[in-house]
């Protein structure tokens, strides 16, 4: 497993994600991408397509999935330490952020730590 593959999985793991569902795998794709310099915007015809590629599935399968995977982290996961890192992004309608405003967040959490010495770079 790469560096920047680890790195999102532990981050995932770490806001109460379960590895145990596609829609975390597909997280984990797309915010490879992304820490990768890859455009995924807009995720309906770019990431989704993709990931949908690698996986044999559709991209409207990927979108559920995603939505699913950060629901379920919201409802378990630990709220607060949620909200202190996407506050910013959460929907006032939904109370989560968007699959592409949290693929955003998580991959600029990770560069913030990479710069504050916690490198996750591939070597």
């Amino acid at each position: 497993m790469n560096n920047k593959r680890k790195a999102a999985t532990e981050q995932l793991l770490s806001l109460g994600f379960k590895a145990g569902n596609s829609g975390f795998y597909y997280l984990v794709d797309l915010m490879v991408m992304r820490l990768n310099g890859e455009e995924i915007a807009p995720l309906s015809t770019r990431g989704y397509v993709e990931v949908g590629r690698k996986y044999a599935k559709s991209a409207a399968t990927v979108d559920k999935s995603i939505q699913n995977a950060i629901s379920g982290a919201w409802t378990r996961g630990d709220i607060e330490r949620l909200y202190m890192q996407f506050g910013n992004t959460v929907s006032s309608d939904r109370g989560k952020p968007g699959n592409l405003q949290f693929i955003f967040q998580v991959c600029e959490n990770l560069r913030c730590s990479d710069i504050c010495g916690d490198s996750h770079e591939d070597k």
